[in-house]
C-alpha cells in the first residue's frame, strides 16, 4: 500500500518551504510527490485522470511526472477536484464570467496556507512601504466569490500601517474623489488593481502618484473587447500616472492556483516562489518543450494541497532561466477567461 501523508504534515512542510523562501530541486520534488499521493488518494476525479494515464505514486519519482490536469476540470460541478467534501468548505471561489457560463470552482477547507502564500510571495518582491494603499478592485464583502478580493484583503492586513483605501465603490465604479485625495497627501503610494481598472482610470484621469509609489496590476482583456499591449499600458502609467515601468509589477496568477507569480517592468520573466514551479508542454508531444520552444505553461502549487497541485494552464510561455518564463499570451482557441472581465463590464454600465 502507497504510504498516505497527513494534510497536517504536509502543511507544515509547504510552510517551512515558504519561510525558507528557496527550495532545491530535490525538497521540492520530495514534498510535491507526498502532495501527490495525498491528492491521489483523497481527490477521485483526479484519481481517475491519473489513472487513465496510468501514473501513480507508485511509478512517479520527480515532480515533472505528476500529471497537469486542465483548468477546464473546475468546471466540473458534479465531479469537483477536491481532497474533502465540498460541505466542510470555509471558501469557495469562482472563476469570472457572466450569468451563462460554466464557471470553475476552487474549494478550501481552510484558507490559512492560501494566504500564507499570497503574504510569502509579496515579501519576495522587497518592496518599499507605502504611506497609503490604493485598490482598485470590490471589497471581499462585495465579491466573495473572488480569489483576487480576497487576496487584496489579505494585501491590506499586511499595510496595517498604511492607510487603505478601496476605490471601487459598491456599483462597481472607481471612486476618483478617493485617489485624488491620497495623492494630494504626497506621500508614496501603492495602487493595486486589474489592467482594465487602470485603463478605465488612466483614460479618463491625469492624477500624477506622489514619488516613491508603484503600481501592481494583474490580469488580461480576453472577452471584454478591449485590448492594449503592455507597453502601450505601461506608457500610459507613465503618462498618467507618472509611474515610470520599473516601478509596475505585473501579478499572475489564476483562480485554479493559490500562489502568484511577478515580474516588474517589461520584457522581465515572471518567477514563482520557492513552493511552485512550471514547465512549458509542447502542445504536438505532450512532452515538456525544447529550450526557447513556446508551449502551454504547466504549473505546480504545493500551497492547492486540498484540490489539484498540477494545473495545465491555456497560456502560452516561453521556459527561461531558473524555472522562470516569458508569458507570450493566452491560446486564441481557449474560452475568455480572468478577473477583468466582471470589473469592465460593471464601470461602464454606469
Amino acid at each position: 500500500m502507497t504510504f498516505t501523508p497527513q494534510p497536517k504534515d504536509l502543511e507544515f512542510k509547504i510552510q517551512s518551504l515558504m519561510r525558507a523562501q528557496v527550495s532545491d530541486e530535490l525538497d521540492f520534488s520530495s514534498v510535491a510527490s507526498e502532495v501527490f499521493a495525498y491528492q491521489f488518494r483523497h481527490n477521485l476525479p483526479y484519481q481517475r485522470y491519473c489513472e487513465a494515464l496510468e501514473v501513480s505514486p507508485d511509478n512517479v519519482s520527480h515532480w515533472k511526472q505528476i500529471p497537469a490536469i486542465t483548468t477546464d476540470a473546475f468546471k466540473s460541478q458534479a465531479h469537483p477536484l477536491v481532497c474533502f467534501p465540498t460541505n466542510a468548505a470555509s471558501h469557495k471561489f469562482l472563476t469570472s464570467g457572466t450569468t451563462q457560463d460554466v464557471r470553475g470552482q476552487h474549494f478550501f477547507p481552510t484558507i490559512t496556507l492560501y494566504e500564507s502564500s499570497i503574504i510569502a510571495a509579496w515579501k519576495t518582491l522587497d518592496l518599499p512601504e507605502p504611506a497609503n494603499v490604493i485598490i482598485l478592485t470590490p471589497k471581499p464583502e462585495n465579491a466573495p466569490h473572488s480569489s483576487l478580493s480576497h487576496m487584496m484583503g489579505v494585501l491590506e492586513q499586511h499595510y496595517e500601517g498604511a492607510s487603505v483605501l478601496w476605490a471601487i465603490d459598491d456599483h462597481g465604479q472607481i471612486d476618483i474623489d478617493l485617489i485624488e485625495s491620497a495623492v494630494a497627501q504626497q506621500s508614496p503610494i501603492a495602487i493595486l488593481g486589474t489592467a482594465l481598472a487602470f485603463l478605465h482610470l488612466c483614460e479618463n484621469h491625469r492624477l500624477p502618484l506622489p514619488a516613491g509609489s508603484f503600481a501592481m496590476e494583474t490580469g488580461g482583456y480576453k472577452g471584454t473587447g478591449r485590448q492594449m499591449e503592455k507597453e502601450d499600458l505601461y506608457a500610459l502609467f507613465q503618462r498618467q500616472l507618472g509611474l515610470p515601468p520599473e516601478s509596475i509589477i505585473n501579478e499572475y496568477s489564476m483562480t485554479e492556483l493559490s500562489s502568484q507569480f511577478y515580474t516588474r517592468g517589461l520584457g522581465e520573466p515572471h518567477h514563482g516562489p520557492s513552493w511552485t514551479r512550471t514547465q512549458v508542454i509542447d502542445p504536438r508531444t505532450g512532452h515538456e518543450a525544447a529550450p526557447g520552444e513556446p508551449g502551454y505553461l504547466a504549473i505546480y502549487d504545493l500551497a492547492n494541497l486540498h484540490s489539484v497541485m498540477a494545473i495545465q494552464t491555456q497560456d502560452i510561455a516561453v521556459a527561461t532561466h531558473q524555472g522562470s518564463f516569458q508569458l507570450l499570451g493566452r491560446d486564441p482557441s481557449a474560452l475568455p477567461r480572468g478577473c477583468s472581465r466582471a470589473a469592465d463590464h460593471a464601470m461602464q454600465s454606469s
